[in-house]
């Protein structure tokens, strides 16, 4: 590939007859009627003298499917659009669109849930022995349960009616709330006014002070709003939790994540035994840098740097080298994402922030967003994201409900990915202070995982709790957060960051429940998955079938099927700390004389 700084995905191709806003429009038309359509049928088939005529049930099964992805494109292509420009005002309303369809399709499958769990015994074994079911067999087991055990159909109508203007609006209005914070900024002689995440990237990797104070400083003055925002949206989900009996505040996170309580607290537990680890490496990080009072920043500022900006060819050589040291095929991929302009990296004013990987399930391709700034953080986030991207290819084959997977098993390619290139970047430096910039990365970004995320999880959870009672002020939530976070860091960092619970867009997710912690067990079982199959002399055959089989089993069934271990155990998760635990260990050990000549 020629020497590029940046580089721009093209979203025209996926619709190039027509004007993407016609297109969009057109697409949105046809969703909405085929939703509506699949609705009355379903209704006429169960109103049909109270006999189910298989072959029209298996026939709206698989127009269902058809929609699910559509709905998916829609909404991902939209995300896309708004990310790539976000004073782009008309695709507001299109997303709002979006919502809208998707409220509907969720509305028609709790009565596909009810239709499947009304099902006698004898004609439900008689559906799951269609060839053409056999693949969704595990989906619709799924909904055949919920049906079971949902809300009669009209609350649960109701609820998915209320919930555009109740906890989707609300999650709306986060989005465009922490969009429009600007933090103002004194750069290049003149003070700008930056987004949350700009102001963040400066505080951090610039170590700057004041982004860190302005950060604070703003976020006091909008913290009120913020949690306004947050209560209702838990309230809106406790609410729901008490219509349904749900007295366990995880069981919505368990069924979206296909794991087991069980699993989920052992998980907890091992991470919990490995606490003073961290804790030793947060004691170097501060003994290096020399700082009586750490704040926040200083935590996560590299304390070593690579001094060498890497270009985005050099990006794109280093990814497909490594790509290709596990498989061929998988360098291939990584290869012909690049030479399709599946990814977008300009750094320029107007762009969301963050990346992510969007799915287009129709057009069986996908897209990716960052913002590239040359450094080797940015190298592994577009391996990551390539890794989901890889994850959609397997999948996109699949039949629309067996592509169907948890936050938790989609994480699984992406961590994979991610730990190809940073080990093969750590082992090819050429200097120690190199090496310890590579390493510390990849104990950061580990530690992330297994140190902030858990204790947002431990936070979201006692919010929620103070919640069931009544609105939690901003003070307490300040409360909650120095709480959980002295517990962690045991009083070695003094100014927290008590205002993150503001801008983690995860807490405000109506869709998904408690949903910083999935990426822990997505982290975690994709390192276990990792360190079994870079061995095998058929790692990617392996790891395609794992990959395949996400939308048809639970955590627990994919660690016993394809890596032979009982994720049940405390011996998995703790084996699958290991590579984390390495690399902190190696660090200490490196540092060792650093520490004591200073």
């Amino acid at each position: 590939m020629e020497q590029i700084m940046n580089q721009n995905w093209d979203l025209a191709s996926l619709y190039p007859d027509e004007t993407m806003s016609n297109k969009l429009i057109e697409f949105r038309n046809e969703l909405d009627m085929k939703v509506e359509t699949l609705s009355e049928d379903l209704k006429h088939l169960n109103r049909s003298s109270g006999i189910i005529t298989l072959s029209k049930l298996v026939e709206i099964i698989q127009r269902t499917q058809y929609v699910q992805n559509g709905s998916e494109e829609f909404d991902d292509l939209l995300i896309c659009i708004y990310a790539q420009n976000t004073n782009n005002t008309e695709v507001i309303g299109l997303l709002d669109h979006s919502t809208v369809i998707k409220t509907k399709l969720q509305s028609f499958q709790l009565e596909l849930n009810l239709t499947l769990g009304n099902l006698s015994d004898d004609l439900w074994a008689e559906l799951l022995c269609l060839t053409e079911i056999e693949p969704i067999s595990f989906f619709l087991l799924e909904c055949r349960n919920k049906g079971k055990n949902q809300l009669p159909l009209k609350m649960e109508r109701l609820i998915n009616s209320l919930s555009i203007n109740g906890i989707k609006g609300w999650e709306q209005q986060h989005e465009q709330m922490l969009t429009q914070l600007r933090i103002p900024l004194k750069m290049d002689g003149e003070t700008k006014d930056v987004s949350i995440g700009q102001a963040l990237n400066e505080a951090i990797y610039s170590k700057n002070h004041d982004a860190a104070l302005a950060i604070k400083q703003i976020c006091e003055k909008n913290a009120d709003l913020f949690a306004s925002v947050l209560n209702r949206i838990a309230g809106f989900r406790l609410t729901i939790y008490e219509q349904r009996g749900w007295d366990n505040l995880l069981k919505e996170l368990c069924l979206q994540n296909r794991i087991m309580d069980e699993t989920l607290h052992t998980m907890i537990t091992s991470i919990k035994q490995h606490k003073e680890l961290i804790q030793s490496y947060i004691q170097r990080k501060i003994e290096l840098s020399e700082i009586k009072n750490p704040s926040w920043y200083d935590l996560e500022s590299p304390y070593f740097t690579v001094a060498v900006k890497v270009p985005y060819s050099d990006a794109v050589s280093l990814i497909i080298e490594q790509f290709q040291t596990f498989s061929d095929s998988l360098g291939k991929f990584a290869e012909e994402a690049f030479e399709a302009n599946w990814i977008e990296t300009e750094n320029r004013p107007g762009k969301a922030e963050g990346g992510f990987c969007a799915s287009l399930p129709l057009s069986k391709q996908s897209r990716i967003f960052l913002t590239y700034r040359q450094n080797y953080q940015d190298v592994i986030t577009i391996a990551h994201e390539l890794g989901h991207a890889y994850h959609n290819y397997i999948l996109h084959n699949e039949p629309a409900f067996a592509q169907q997977k948890g936050t938790s098993l989609a994480e699984t390619a992406s961590t994979f990915m991610e730990n190809l290139v940073v080990d093969a970047v750590i082992k090819q430096s050429t200097s120690k202070e190199e090496k310890l910039a590579l390493l510390e990365m990849k104990i950061s970004n580990g530690l992330k995982y297994v140190g902030t995320i858990p204790n947002m999880f431990k936070f979201e959870q006692e919010f929620y709790e103070k919640r069931k009672t009544n609105i939690v002020t901003t003070e307490e939530i300040n409360t909650l957060i120095s709480k959980v976070e002295n517990e962690l860091y045991d009083g070695l960092i003094e100014d927290l960051a008590v205002h993150k619970w503001m801008y983690i867009s995860h807490f405000y997710n109506a869709e998904k429940a408690f949903y910083n912690i999935p990426y822990t067990i997505g982290y975690l079982f994709s390192n276990g998955i990792y360190e079994k199959l870079k061995k095998s002399d058929n790692g990617l055959e392996q790891l395609d079938e794992l990959l395949r089989s996400s939308g048809r089993m639970t955590v627990e069934q994919l660690a016993e099927r394809y890596l032979g271990e009982d994720a049940t155990k405390a011996t998995f998760w703790d084996s699958s700390l290991q590579p984390l635990k390495d690399a902190i260990e190696e660090y200490l050990y490196l540092t060792e004389d650093i520490k004591i000549n200073k």
